[in-house]
C-alpha cells in the first residue's frame, strides 16, 4: 500500500521544517512497516512538499500515524492537529504494468502530476494513457503511477530524470508536451481532454 501526501509548510517556517525533517524521519523505518519513503519539493513554490511512502500494509500506516504523529482519531480521518496549514493525503495502489525504470536518489529533476479523470470516459482515457506510456517507455528513466484505492478516477504520477537536460530532450512529443501527451488524454492539439482536473509540480528530491 502507498500513501501520497502534500504538506503546505506555513509561511516563514520552511527553513525550520527542512532542518527538522531528517531527525523526525528517523522513526519511519522498516521496523514499523515503511518500505520506501521519499520527499519532493516544488521548485516554483518551495513551501509545497510531496511525500511518497510504501507501507507493508494499511495497518502499518495507521499504527504509525497513531503512535508517531499522534493525530489520528481513527483509521480514516486526520484530526485538526494536522493544521492549520492545508494537508492532502490519499491511499493508493501502484499501476505495476505502467511502471518504468528503477528509482535512484541521483535523479535531480522530478515532475509530480495529480489528475482527476472524467468518469464518463475513464475507460477511453486509461486505454489511451496505457498506449502512450507503452510508446515512450524506452525513453523515460523512471515513472510510477498511483491510483486512489477508493476512487479510481484519481491518480498521482511521478516522473524522474537524472538531469533537467535529459527531460528537456524529451519535452516535446510531436505537437504535445511530454506531460500533456502522457496524462491529459488530449487526442490532438486543442482537442477535448478526457480529464476533469490536472495539477503539475516541477520538483527536486529532498535529500535526508
Amino acid at each position: 500500500m502507498f500513501t501520497i501526501c502534500t504538506a503546505f509548510v506555513e509561511d516563514g517556517k520552511l527553513e525550520e521544517f527542512l532542518k527538522d525533517l531528517p531527525e523526525s524521519e528517523k522513526k519511519f523505518t522498516r521496523d514499523i512497516g515503511v518500505l520506501f519513503r521519499k520527499f519532493f519539493q516544488c521548485q516554483v513554490q518551495p513551501h509545497i512538499i510531496w511525500s511518497l511512502t510504501e507501507w507493508v500494509s494499511g495497518k502499518a500506516h495507521h499504527d504509525a500515524a497513531q503512535s508517531i504523529l499522534k493525530t489520528r482519531r481513527d483509521d480514516r480521518f486526520a484530526s485538526v492537529a494536522f493544521g492549520p496549514e492545508p494537508y492532502f493525503e490519499i491511499f493508493c495502489k501502484a499501476e505495476e504494468d505502467l511502471s518504468i525504470g528503477e528509482y535512484s536518489d541521483s535523479y535531480d529533476f522530478f515532475i509530480v502530476v495529480h489528475v482527476l479523470i472524467n468518469d464518463k470516459v475513464i475507460k477511453e482515457y486509461l486505454d489511451l494513457r496505457k498506449e502512450r506510456c507503452e510508446e515512450l517507455k524506452d525513453k523515460l528513466e523512471w515513472m510510477r503511477i498511483f491510483h486512489n484505492y477508493s476512487n479510481n478516477s484519481e491518480f498521482v504520477a511521478f516522473l524522474g530524470f537524472s538531469h533537467e537536460n535529459r527531460f528537456e530532450k524529451l519535452r516535446k512529443v510531436g505537437e504535445f508536451y511530454l506531460e500533456e501527451y502522457l496524462f491529459t488524454g488530449i487526442k490532438e492539439p486543442l482537442g477535448m481532454s478526457y480529464i476533469a482536473s490536472y495539477n503539475q509540480f516541477i520538483c527536486r528530491l529532498i535529500i535526508l
